[in-house]
């Protein structure tokens, strides 16, 4: 991988990339003052957007002419411009995607010619690396990473009353009248619950917790299913 993927746009037709800055990420303290405290006590702390500046080089592997640059510039420009925050890929991690990133700062060419290169800042608003997508179907595995992720549940329901999964101490049950073969789906970080596609939120039990996984040893106790497999991607700060 030689450049950025920015919004699905593989910026390794026409330049290849460097990242030259990658701000670290310190700790927005929420703090309240205590009566005979000296300082402030910490309340809770956020980690807020991170920074991270690329150096895109044009390189379309050949000699463009005046027209071709200036329609490779335009393509940069309109790639770059998502008001709506996208998907990055950085060249020093292939594997890993961010998410809702945005362009926040773009400097000017240094050369209109096949030479030049520009820099480009980009927001992290979810500094938290996303990696490949993983699908468990076992009651054990392992979770990589070096942060909480959301999983989805697909349980494959057997006839009786109640479908669950626990994990980590926390338990997903849903309440309904299964026949036997339906779907249930459980998206945890969308909390969106679903059987055979129809909505089912209003079965989920009020004990329920749609939590996430922490990385290392994960063991799942499933009740009420034929089968089940497990989607998520592990995340890395």
């Amino acid at each position: 991988m030689r450049s950025i993927v920015f919004n699905g746009v593989d910026f390794s037709e026409f330049s290849s990339a460097e990242v030259v800055e990658k701000a670290a990420l310190p700790i927005v303290a929420n703090t309240m003052a205590v009566p005979g405290r000296a300082g402030a006590l910490l309340v809770s702390g956020r980690i807020p957007p991170r920074m991270v500046r690329v150096r895109l080089f044009m390189d379309a592997g050949y000699k463009p002419g005046t027209n071709e640059l200036a329609d490779v510039r335009h393509r940069v420009y309109s790639a770059l411009a998502s008001t709506g925050g996208g998907t990055l890929r950085l060249p020093d991690e292939p594997e890993f995607e961010y998410r809702d990133v945005v362009c926040a700062d773009a400097g000017a060419w240094s050369s209109l010619f096949e030479d030049g290169h520009g820099d480009v800042a980009f927001a992290l608003l979810d500094p938290v690396a996303y990696g490949l997508e993983r699908v468990e179907r076992g009651a054990s595995f392992e979770v990589g990473g070096t942060w909480p992720t959301w999983p989805t549940f697909v349980l494959f329901a057997s006839a009786g009353s109640a479908v669950q999964i626990s994990y980590g101490g926390k338990l997903v049950r849903i309440e309904n009248s299964f026949a036997g073969g339906e779907v249930v789906h459980i998206d945890c970080e969308r909390e969106v619950v679903t059987v055979d596609g129809a909505d089912a939120r209003a079965d989920v039990t009020l004990a329920s917790d749609l939590s996430t996984f922490s990385p290392g040893t994960c063991d799942l106790s499933v009740t009420g299913c034929a089968s089940f497999e497990v989607r998520f991607r592990e995340r890395w700060l």
